[in-house]
Order: structure tokens, then sequence, then C-alpha cells
């Protein structure tokens, strides 16, 4: 895709994220459970732009009961677009707002803009919401009695 092009004709494509489109976050998910939509939205606020909207399901594995679990993401980002270096430059990034910037391409892996977004997106360390692992479950406090007990006991003697 030409990026320029496709900001400056506020151009619209939206699809579903398929597993070939995403070949490296195949290695973090369960089996093939990836059911993302994904909206890549172009246009102009003073410089041009590409914005991007990815709302779906991907199945992880949970570090805290090796169970798979449905993780939810809702993910909006935007890039602006530099026609050349020299442009890019003279942008101050940082006063401006303009952190997340790059030079327009015409041959722009819009695929793998998606693919870097939802790898940055992923938990580090994915576990079950709210504590919710099925393993963990109706596991009570632990029966042990709790060995600083004596030390409180040794406390209100004193």
């Amino acid at each position: 895709m030409d990026s320029l092009a496709f900001a400056l004709n506020k151009s619209i494509m939206n699809g579903a994220v398929t597993a070939d489109m995403i070949p490296r976050l195949m290695d973090a998910v369960i089996g093939d459970v990836i059911n993302l939509s994904y909206t890549i939205k172009g246009g102009v606020k003073v410089r041009p732009y590409l914005a991007l909207s990815l709302s779906g399901d991907l199945s992880l594995l949970c570090q805290r009961c090796a169970q798979p679990y449905l993780w939810h993401l809702e993910l909006e980002c935007q890039v602006w677009l530099a026609q050349d270096e020299s442009e890019l430059g003279t942008w101050d990034r940082e006063a401006d707002g303009l952190a997340d910037a790059m030079l327009a391409d015409e041959e722009f892996d819009w695929q793998a803009w998606l693919e870097e977004e939802v790898l940055l997106a992923l938990p580090v360390s994915p576990v079950h919401p709210n504590d919710g692992c099925p393993e963990l479950a109706g596991q009570g406090k632990s029966e042990r009695p709790n060995p600083f007990a004596v030390l409180a006991a040794l406390k209100r003697q004193h």
C-alpha cells in the first residue's frame, strides 16, 4: 500500500486478521483461536496519518494455571507520515505529540504494522482475569498454621 496516498485519499480498509497475516503472533497464541478484526483509516489533521483499530479475542496460555483462556484486545493507534527525511527532521516530535511518526512508503507493509502492534499489546505474563484460574478456583486458604503466629504471640508477651 502507498501509505501517503492512502492517507491523503482518506481511504479505509477493514477485515478479519488471519493467521498468515501475523506469523510471529502464532507462537504466542494457543491453537488457532484468532478472532481479530481491523480497520485502517487514512486522513489528514495538519499532517497525513494512518490510524489502526483492532478488536477481538486471542487464546493465550495462563501463566498461573497453564490453561488456555480468551484474552480480549481493544487497540487504537496512529502514526504520522512525513514525505521525506527533511520534513521529518523539522518536526518537533515531542512538543507536537508526533512521537509515532515515520516516513511515507509507497510499499508500506501494513500487515507487519498490524502484527507489531498486536505483539506489543500482548501481556508480558498472561493470566486469567480477576483470579479466574479454573485450577485454582475453590482452593481456599491453606490449613497450615502461619509460621509467624509464634512471633505475634511473643510480641504480645513483651
